[in-house]
């Protein structure tokens, strides 16, 4: 056999086997981009406002535009439905009217209406609990399971806990949380509300025209106390009548710490700006002396560990401690000076929740 004979064989059509191979791959590649472009584009959205945030969404929006045209994104949305499990891709963000809270206005004899926070309180009592609704972030997940077993010991509160890893005011984009506070208003019906967030709402924020700040700027403050007030505005017209705003604690980075602090300033001062919200001070309930520490003593005077490995996060303990307060500020305004329950919790973080961590 001479070589003219060789193109017969396997061996001579290496080059045209390569080749398909070749195209082979990048056709794989490309329909796998297609096919995972939603997942990826949600990927790049939930990254904090900056230049790789923008990078990544110029790369995948194009390909998750085309997928979406193609209906190669329906697959993994149908499988998703199927399973129970959230949408694979992006979400647009529900838009939720908040109502300006009006400004009392004075009666005929000049003195200024009843706010519906001037009203008397209605006391709890056996077979009509007070509804109480406990919201935030990770932080506020285990102070919440100890406030859940310490309104369980009073017999007269009903708790609720709905938390969310990683959520907080700046990111409706990743979880929504006006939307979740007017769900659960009309859901729950709560008396009062418990609420702490902030530990992740250090990063960029976007207004609704569009226009990003930097964390600390001066229009990210502007911008971040309008989130504090419509999530009371929002709880208010839901009909709850007090509002308890936890304020994050003291944090072991002098960088996140001096974060904190900005944040617990707009807390406190948006609480004070509107009646019927009162500011905790969990940044001083966990500090020593003004320092910080990850070990505290008890009302025995023995040492106890209050924050977790990471330093930031709270032990059963420290949620504990945390709670009481919580629960003392509660009892005063709803029980007066009447003893309520056994005022304490388990040893052990067994509190029946609603805890829904975000994806």
């Amino acid at each position: 056999m001479n070589d003219r004979d060789s193109h017969k064989l396997p061996f001579g059509r290496r080059r045209r086997t390569a080749a398909s191979a070749l195209v082979a791959i990048l056709v794989a590649f490309v329909l796998g981009v297609l096919f995972n472009a939603p997942a990826m584009k949600k990927t790049a959205t939930e990254l904090p406002f900056g230049g790789q945030r923008s990078f990544r969404l110029a790369l995948v929006s194009p390909a998750a535009a085309v997928s979406h045209w193609l209906f190669l994104d329906r697959p993994a949305r149908f499988a998703a439905a199927a399973l129970g499990k959230p949408d694979p891709g992006p979400k647009p963000v529900e838009v939720v009217v908040v109502t300006p809270r009006p400004t009392p206005q004075p009666t005929a004899s000049g003195k200024p209406s009843p706010k519906p926070s001037d009203k008397p309180l209605p006391k709890p009592y056996a077979g009509h609990p007070m509804h109480l609704y406990i919201a935030g972030d990770s932080m506020a997940g285990i102070p919440g399971m100890a406030l859940v077993n310490l309104s369980n010991d009073t017999h007269l509160i009903k708790p609720l806990l709905d938390y969310h890893i990683s959520s907080g005011l700046v990111r409706p984009d990743f979880f929504n949380w006006p939307a979740q506070l007017q769900r659960q208003a009309k859901a729950f019906d709560p008396g009062a509300a418990v609420v702490m967030w902030g530990a992740n709402d250090n990063q960029g924020v976007q207004t609704s025209s569009g226009k990003v700040y930097e964390f600390g700027s001066s229009g990210w403050e502007k911008e971040y106390r309008k989130r504090v007030g419509d999530a009371i505005a929002i709880l208010f017209d839901g009909g709850v009548r007090r509002i308890y705003w936890v304020g994050q604690p003291i944090m072991p980075g002098s960088t996140y710490d001096r974060q904190i602090r900005l944040m617990n300033d707009i807390f406190r001062g948006e609480a004070e700006k509107h009646p019927g919200v009162q500011y905790i001070d969990a940044y001083g309930v966990f500090s020593d002396g003004g320092g910080y520490a990850q070990y505290l003593r008890d009302d025995k005077g023995e040492m106890q560990q209050v924050r977790e490995a990471d330093g930031e996060h709270l032990t059963y303990a420290g949620g504990l401690r945390l709670a009481r307060v919580v629960m003392a500020a509660i009892k005063a305004e709803w029980f007066g000076k009447k003893k309520v329950g056994a005022g304490a919790a388990s040893p052990s973080p067994k509190a029946s929740a609603t805890a829904t961590p975000a994806p």
